[in-house]
């Protein structure tokens, strides 16, 4: 062999040594880079429990129907509204309203007087009471005046007692010949519903 092949042979290994170590190197250099997608963790929420509701009872929301039918008389006549306990319409006098209260109207107008009686051992507890006034087919309300508040009924009726209040209402003239008092005395009670005509003048 001559000296001219056996530097090529030399030459030729030693690039097949250099080539080999850049491959071992290569490989073992990936291997020990970390993955660039980290492992998921493993999830730690706990599911949502489903909320539970009673099942209402059926009826358990029903609401006991309040009276609602009026007890309807004449004008003139005295109505009882519970046992033991009467009321009536004493008076309606016309009169011309001057009252300079907010909202009043200077006219025609009506005072009615109502009477209760409490025939009953117990006081009665009228602090909730009230008077109107309406007239016509379609009894359309008529605008109360706020100079008599003061005068109406008693906060309480003491038993064996009667007491009168009284009620101011602005009313023309023309629509008294059918007017309707109602008196509301007792919650959970009928009011009474007075009707006929009022006078004129």
């Amino acid at each position: 062999m001559t000296r001219t092949s056996k530097t090529i042979l030399i030459a030729v290994g030693a690039v097949l040594v250099v080539v080999v170590a850049g491959v071992i190197w290569f490989l073992a250099a990936q291997g020990a880079q970390p993955s660039g997608e980290p492992e998921p963790l493993a999830s730690t929420s706990v599911p949502p429990t489903p909320s539970v509701f009673p099942t209402p009872t059926p009826g358990s929301t029903d609401v006991e129907p309040s009276e609602s039918e009026p007890i309807e008389v004449d004008i003139d006549d005295v109505a009882t509204v519970v046992e033991g306990v009467t009321a009536e319409v004493v008076s309606m006098t016309p009169f011309e309203s001057s009252s300079e209260q907010p909202g009043d109207l200077a006219g025609p107008a009506l005072k009615v007087v109502v009477r209760v009686t409490n025939s009953t051992d117990a006081p009665l507890d009228l602090g909730g009471a009230t008077v109107n006034l309406a007239s016509g087919a379609d009894q359309n309300p008529a605008p109360p005046l706020g100079d008599t508040v003061a005068s109406g009924l008693p906060a309480t009726l003491a038993a064996g007692e009667s007491a009168e209040g009284e009620y101011s209402f602005s009313i023309p003239v023309d629509v008294r010949s059918d007017v309707g008092v109602t008196v509301d005395l007792l919650t959970g009670e009928p009011y009474v519903a007075f009707r006929g005509a009022a006078p004129a003048s």
